[in-house]
């Protein structure tokens, strides 16, 4: 369980269940928020209650727990919360909505986000939501078709610019039998999700904590492929994900993203400024030309340190003695940013498969012979950060001194917390 920046003591948190599977966690999760001093009451909706009764919610919150707009429960006036005085706000999508301090929504299905994203009110959860104007926290829960879907990607893009919070969803079985992305958060990950945005209100943040508001960041993706001949590439195992998860971290936190990729197995995300740069001199110059209005660089891409010295033109042909390579050293696309761009913040990633002493020296010294403010380093030979996975095991090097081992978190994490250290750098040079 990561630590939350926060308690939840005496917050008021309007929980939304939709007709997910992962409904049945409901009672799980509202009693987990309750340990931690929160006052929750439910709305469900009809599909929810194919997977969690409110009865189960009942026996476990305090608080009320609604189904419908025109129920008794939902036509009265308050009070809307345990411990809350009666309400003078009659009905509950406005009672409820307003005096919340939080509204989750756990599981979010794909119907709910288009909804929301498109400002259909058809139901008391729905109603709910257009009525609030707390701080909202969406846990989606889908199949993975569904979740990868370029509509549910194009809502999840326009949820996060209204400043609407994710968390999850993970990789993993899902309850058709497929493997993916599309699980519901753990419960424990959503409780610490909730008292980061709590933290947030507490802070006077409001709904939308956007310390990159107003910046610009270019963000690379993905590994680069050098040609030997027309139909073979020196390339390497980097799948984006890591990438693509601190460009939307970014443009959740308020920044104009330019996405630079190469070769990705993960879907980029939807909505974004994407330009190709699919070799090593490609990016380079996709780069170079974006940091001339860029505020910072976060080099997330795996770029091949070496290109054969000259690419055949035809196809080569197998032969019994094999083949000799010869191999030059690419440019150093970082250095020439450094150069180019002295006073602009620059973030890298140094990939090492060393013990983790020597992995971190290996960090140091190419932090300091880049001119790099930030370096992550990891190693995805550690079991849980493989090549592919959604999890990376990482340490965070600072020119400064300040070094953060973050350990093995899911790759969304690590790029919020990069990304705060880079906030927190532009606006300290402000």
């Amino acid at each position: 369980m990561t630590d939350r920046p926060a308690s939840l003591r005496g917050a008021r948190i309007l929980l939304g269940i939709t007709g997910g599977v992962a409904a049945y966690k409901a009672p799980e999760l509202v009693r987990a928020l309750g340990k931690e001093g929160a006052l929750v009451s439910v709305v469900m909706t009809k599909h929810a209650q194919r997977f969690a009764t409110p009865d189960a919610l009942q026996a476990v919150t305090r608080g009320l727990v609604l189904t419908d707009l025109f129920e008794p429960a939902a036509l009265s006036t308050g009070p809307w919360f345990p411990e809350t005085p009666k309400s003078p706000l009659a009905y509950a999508h406005i009672g409820m909505a307003r005096e919340a301090d939080l509204v989750l929504v756990a599981p979010a299905t794909a119907n709910l986000l288009a909804k929301l994203a498109h400002g259909i009110a058809d139901d008391l959860l729905s109603t709910s939501l257009l009525a609030t104007r707390a701080p909202m926290l969406i846990a989606p829960a889908m199949n993975t078709a569904m979740w990868e879907h370029p509509a549910v990607q194009e809502n999840v893009a326009t949820l996060k610019g209204r400043g609407v919070r994710f968390v999850g969803p993970e990789a993993g079985e899902l309850a058709d039998g497929e493997h993916g992305m599309g699980r519901m958060a753990m419960v424990e990950l959503i409780v610490s999700a909730c008292a980061e945005a709590r933290a947030g209100v507490a802070a006077g943040a409001g709904a939308a904590t956007l310390p990159l508001r107003g910046r610009s960041i270019v963000v690379t993706a993905g590994g680069t492929e050098e040609a030997i001949d027309p139909v073979r590439v020196i390339t390497n195992r980097s799948s984006g994900k890591m990438g693509f998860a601190i460009a939307e971290e970014a443009r959740a936190l308020g920044a104009r993203v330019t996405l630079v990729t190469a070769r990705t197995t993960a879907t980029v995300p939807a909505g974004m400024a994407t330009v190709e740069g699919m070799t090593v001199g490609a990016m380079r110059d996709a780069v170079l030309a974006a940091m001339a209005d860029a505020d910072a660089l976060v080099m997330a891409a795996a770029v091949s340190d070496f290109a054969p010295v000259a690419a055949s033109k035809t196809k080569l042909a197998r032969t019994e003695k094999g083949l000799t390579l010869q191999l030059a050293a690419t440019p150093d696309i970082l250095s020439e940013v450094r150069k180019k761009f002295p006073k602009k913040l620059l973030v890298g990633f140094a990939l090492e498969t060393e013990d983790a002493t020597e992995g971190v020296a290996r960090g140091r010294e190419k932090l300091k012979r880049k001119g790099l403010d930030l370096i992550a380093v990891n190693n995805p030979l550690r079991q849980g950060s493989e090549f592919g996975s959604d999890q990376n095991d990482v340490t965070l090097l600072a020119k400064d001194g300040a070094d953060v081992p973050l350990g093995l978190r899911p790759k969304r994490e690590i790029a919020r917390e990069i990304l705060l250290r880079v906030a927190a750098a532009l606006n300290g040079k402000s």
